[in-house]
């Protein structure tokens, strides 16, 4: 009885203390709120000013912005009109507004969270206004912005509920007994190496909130906003966005996620560590490392696919960490390592190149059956059912023509330049696009230009079907007069990934604190302080233009990649079995995937070599494998014999 009083007051203990920080939440963090003004649609620019006051405070007035004044289009907004979304602090109580360009004609004005939905009531609730016009403009007044600062959103149902859980767990591992404690403490293992880049990355995420957005995921987005899929972008990780985003209703929401998921997996793959009795400074080193990188955490809250990519090498590395350790994969392992490979297999279209050698790896790497059966099943069976069954009940459209030939097209661009092209070979790609444009549009490290923009190949993918094999015979041709010069562009074209100085795209970095890329269904960069976000910004800009060692210490991939390398060969000589390389062989793949096949310099395809960089190197400390309690621990009597490692055999 002691001991139940005990736990009902740690329990209540916990929910004062929730419920006491809860203000504390809503008052000081989060986004500003959005005032959103929709009218017909106008051909020229908006200017205007808006003048706010925020509860005792005298009224304070600015002018908008050009992205305060950009239109916004797309999200749900009727054809035929647009909508203003102006940011005002959340606890704003009414606004005035002077618009330069825009009729007295506004149909509607809302006042918008951008922190999540509320708990009830409707999520755009309409203010009341007047408009008065006047030459060349209107004067708009919303006498009463509401609901106010305190009215409740779902993230503060999810912020009690989640403080309460953790600050009970934490009372219950400290002072308490029974299953709840014994859960906890076992859980602290990796919960404190999770707790610094928890922190790190999720001051990056409030600073750039809603995270970084580019064009890519911009139109996946819409697309989770239409329910019209398009597989230019792998359907499997717009589904995967929509899944993210579903508890928030907003891109902050996936991103907040992914910063919670990546610090529980680094977590876990240090807890391993620590069972493979890698040095405790190494453990700490590596989390510190990690925490503290731009490269890192700026990907982390990064919404494209190459994001998730690393996330599944980064799981993949921590149930490989656990079976090698352990002398076993089992059918749980089994099915983990399973949907891993699955996911390589559909967040990226070239994923298959790190997926299907994962696969064929650890099907001759462990000798139990049932693991081997589970394992191929799940892997196979996934992608096949998402590839297959689920893409028809989704009306998927298929691959536009271009995706396929992405590596063609750009190295032809380098052929059509050669100066003994064959009038056949010429004629046929006339028929694609004109010569000059094949020829002026060449660079040889980056393939937008041939594809994107002004390109007449992006009008006009038609002209590429039926014409694969043509193409590759003129590719052909040129590679066998010219071998030099292609392995010149191929050198060219991945240099971002193996040399200490190169063109390399780290993010949609605009300038003035905006980390997303225009767009219209009215995206944008809403810091929760944007004091520390310029500074922050400032440090990012500095060291990515440096030519000196910040830029190939902070952003250049190609001393990661080195890294990598000489940590996997260090830890197979001092493991003498092939533990290592297979441990790590999903960012060592990605990363010769892209040596290939790269179309050009982006920082966020090898995140995953960056990532991993470090915890390569702390395994390379690691004294040569003993069996570990874990592994010595007596197994039932119907288990099937532990299999033995195959250099081991040998």
């Amino acid at each position: 009885m002691d001991q139940e009083r005990a736990v009902a007051w740690r329990l209540a203990l916990a929910l004062c203390v929730a419920l006491a920080l809860w203000p504390l939440f809503k008052y000081q963090l989060g986004p500003d709120r959005e005032l959103r003004l929709r009218f017909p649609t106008v051909g020229w620019p908006v200017t205007g000013s808006v003048t706010f006051q925020r509860g005792m405070h005298p009224p304070k007035a600015r002018e908008l912005s050009s992205e305060d004044v950009s239109p916004v289009t797309g999200d749900g907004i009727p054809e035929g009109q647009q909508e203003l979304r102006i940011p005002l602090p959340r606890d704003a109580r009414a606004a005035q507004l002077r618009l330069q360009g825009v009729p007295a004609t506004l149909t509607q004005v809302t006042w918008v969270s951008q922190r999540s939905p509320p708990l009830w009531g409707d999520a755009h609730p309409a203010q009341p206004f007047t408009q008065e016009g006047f030459e060349g403009g209107v004067h708009v007044r919303v006498p009463r912005l509401s609901p106010g600062l305190w009215a409740l959103e779902r993230v503060d149902l999810y912020q009690v509920l989640l403080t309460w859980g953790l600050l009970w767990l934490a009372l219950e591992t400290r002072w308490g007994r029974g299953r709840v404690a014994d859960f906890g403490r076992r859980r602290w293992g990796w919960a404190k190496y999770a707790l610094g880049p928890l922190l790190t990355w999720g001051l990056t995420w409030a600073l750039f909130f809603p995270g970084l957005v580019s064009y890519d995921p911009m139109a996946q987005w819409e697309q989770v906003l239409t329910g019209q899929y398009v597989d230019w972008h792998p359907a499997f990780h717009t589904w995967w966005m929509g899944v993210l985003t579903a508890p928030t209703g907003s891109l902050g929401g996936m991103t907040g996620l992914q910063v919670v998921m990546f610090a529980v997996l680094l977590g876990k793959v240090l807890e391993e560590l620590e069972h493979w009795r890698v040095p405790a400074w190494a453990r700490w080193g590596t989390a510190a490392w990690l925490a503290l990188s731009p490269s890192v955490g700026l990907n982390v809250i990064a919404v494209w696919k190459d994001t998730a990519f690393a996330q599944m090498c980064l799981a993949s590395v921590l149930l490989l960490l656990r079976a090698e350790r352990t002398g076993r994969l089992g059918v749980g392992g089994a099915v983990k390592l399973g949907l891993c490979v699955a996911s390589l297999c559909l967040l990226r279209h070239n994923g298959p190149l790190v997926g299907l050698p994962l696969l064929a790896v650890g099907l001759w790497r462990y000798g139990d059956w049932r693991a081997r059966a589970t394992f191929a099943t799940v892997a196979v069976a996934v992608t096949v059912f998402v590839r297959g069954p689920m893409y028809v009940w989704m009306d998927v459209q298929p691959t536009p023509p271009m995706l396929p030939q992405v590596w063609v097209i750009h190295r032809l661009a380098l052929a059509a330049r050669a100066p003994d092209l064959t009038p056949e070979d010429a004629k046929l790609l006339e028929q694609i696009m004109p010569l000059a444009d094949w020829r002026e549009r060449y660079d040889c490290d980056n393939v937008g230009r041939l594809i994107f923009g002004s390109s007449p190949l992006l009008g006009h993918q038609e002209r590429l079907v039926g014409r694969g094999v043509g193409l590759a015979g003129v590719l052909w041709r040129f590679a066998r007069a010219h071998p030099q010069q292609l392995l010149a562009h191929q050198l060219c074209v991945s240099r971002y990934t193996w040399a200490l100085t190169s063109n390399l795209y780290v993010g949609p970095f605009n300038g003035g604190g905006r980390a997303v890329d225009p767009n219209r269904v009215g995206v944008r960069t809403r810091t929760w302080q944007a004091r520390w976000q310029a500074r922050y910004e400032d440090f990012i800009l500095r060291t990515y233009y440096s030519e000196g060692v910040w830029r190939v210490a902070v952003w250049q991939p190609g001393p990661s990649l080195y890294l990598l390398v000489a940590g996997v060969l260090v830890a197979l000589r001092r493991q003498r079995g092939l533990s290592p390389p297979w441990i790590l062989l999903a960012p060592l793949l990605n990363a010769l995937s892209w040596l290939l096949v790269t179309p050009n310099p982006d920082l966020r395809f090898v995140q995953s070599t960056v990532l991993l960089a470090p915890v390569a190197l702390a395994l390379a400390l690691a004294p040569r494998r003993v069996r570990t309690e874990a592994a010595a621990r007596p197994l039932p009597e119907d288990a099937p014999p532990m299999p033995v490692p195959r250099e081991s055999a040998a």
